[in-house]
């Protein structure tokens, strides 16, 4: 069914906005599946129902152009063919004719924009040739053919809770998906360059060798007013003037809607170092935008980045007890990642950083640990652990910077030299004596050794040879 806004709708979003919790975030609906995602940070702010089985409707496309974009070639001309005729009248297109010829990057915006199911149909059939291998197979097979890429690629992804039976998102009982893996997908979607762009784009025109198209973004958050949308779009959908749903905040998205699956959104939004997507299915239509602008504004406005570790400016040192004497007594570590929480500003002074220690390694706390076995250089030695109050919000683990071994029996006289010292001319009285009284025992004098002098004028040689003669 196409995406029926009413004036009266439109109105509904402004007065009919959902409450806003304490962090701002908005009191989202009851039976909606809502995944809230700070990118920076990595940190999930809210989730409702999140592996709950949800029917995605046109939000499948982002899957649909992530697997044409992995197998096709971007300048490739594709012919439509009569696979678009299988479409219901009413279903959502693009407008696209059969034997119009476009490259794929131009049906990826009647795709994504004005979510053309027709060109779902189009690139379905020719990237699933594509991928078979074989331009001479059925539509029917090619169709399957590319299906099972999208299930693939839903599996390599981890989205374990999630199946595709089409391209566009029309309903079947067995096309679903939930919002935590949705939230999967838009970071995969969102971070490919070509989807990234044209998400981005609020109207696209080209000119095939059938007609001119203009399509408009259907993500209503993107437009101050609406009267930037084409004519067309504006008369299907009862819109004009003033867009009381822009956010200024708000850079991509995709929507979806059918009967089964009630409004859909994932979107994404940035500003004062925060960067945010959001998943909301199942939603009332006359709310669903607001919910997304309300959240937009909260994380960008009402959130800080509390940044805990950097590793590319770490110089964190514990110092060591037990530690081997030529290793020194100074422990370096790190994180391998940054770790940043996204708390709400309201809040923040209630988040603490701590070093956990592995204790099979080491025992003590981030400034004196005592060295429990020899490290290798990069093991995890503990996790640095971060809370609000005293519940633990996430986690990153450590690792040492370099090696270091445990102290040994070897490490004791080089480290208390000056007692080594003292000890070893103690035993040395000790040998001198018991070797006198042992002489003494055993009645053992010394003799002494008389060395004969020379006599004066004496030489080397032997006293039988007689002298020279003088001349």
């Amino acid at each position: 069914m196409k995406r029926k806004i009413g004036l009266l709708l439109i109105l509904s979003l402004v007065f009919c906005t959902s409450a806003v919790m304490a962090a701002g975030l908005p009191a989202y609906g009851a039976d909606e599946g809502v995944v809230i995602y700070e990118v920076n940070s990595g940190d999930i702010l809210f989730a409702q129902k999140q592996d709950e089985k949800f029917y995605p409707a046109s939000t499948t496309k982002l899957m649909t152009a992530l697997v044409a974009i992995e197998n096709g070639d971007l300048n490739e001309n594709i012919t439509v063919g009569d696979e678009i005729s299988y479409l219901d009248e009413d279903s959502s297109n693009a407008g696209l004719e059969e034997e119009e010829v476009l490259p794929l990057n131009e049906l990826l915006y009647a795709l994504l924009l004005p979510s053309g199911n027709d060109a779902a149909e189009t690139i379905a059939v020719n990237i699933g040739r594509r991928i078979a291998g074989d331009g001479s197979i059925s539509s029917d097979k090619a169709y399957e053919t590319f299906i099972a890429a999208m299930n693939q690629k839903a599996k390599d992804l981890g989205m374990t809770g999630t199946n595709y039976t089409n391209p566009h998102g029309l309903h079947n009982d067995n096309h679903f998906t939930t919002p935590a893996d949705m939230l999967i997908l838009a970071k995969t979607a969102f971070d490919e360059t070509t989807i990234k762009a044209i998400t981005r784009a609020k109207v696209h025109e080209v000119q095939t060798n059938k007609t001119k198209h203009k399509w408009n973004n259907t993500n209503l958050l993107l437009y101050t007013n609406f009267n930037e949308l084409s004519e067309e779009f504006r008369v299907i959908n009862g819109l004009s003037g003033a867009n009381p749903v822009f956010n200024g905040y708000a850079t991509s998205g995709k929507t979806g809607f059918t009967e089964e699956a009630n409004k859909c959104l994932v979107f994404e939004g940035e500003g004062n170092d925060k960067k945010m997507i959001g998943i909301i299915l199942n939603a009332d239509q006359a709310v669903v935008f607001g919910e997304a602008s309300d959240t937009i504004n909260a994380v960008v406005k009402e959130y800080e980045l509390l940044e805990w570790s950097d590793p590319e400016d770490e110089d964190r040192v514990v110092q060591v007890v037990n530690y081997h004497v030529f290793d020194g007594n100074k422990l370096k570590y790190k994180t391998n990642e940054a770790l940043i929480t996204a708390a709400p500003q309201t809040d923040q002074a209630n988040y603490t950083a701590k070093v956990k220690w592995d204790e099979t390694k080491m025992i003590g706390d981030e400034t004196l640990a005592n060295l429990e076995a020899d490290i290798k250089e990069g093991e995890q030695l503990g996790e640095l652990q971060v809370y609000n109050g005293e519940t633990l919000v996430e986690t990153a683990p450590l690792y040492a910077v370099k090696a270091m071994k445990a102290r040994n029996w070897m490490d004791y006289p080089i480290l208390y030299w000056y007692v080594t010292i003292i000890v070893i001319m103690i035993l040395l009285a000790i040998l001198r004596i018991m070797f006198v009284q042992f002489m003494r025992k055993n009645n053992i004098k010394y003799k002494k050794i008389k060395i004969k002098k020379k006599q004066n004028g004496s030489d080397s040689r032997s006293s039988n040879q007689p002298p020279k003669r003088r001349r």
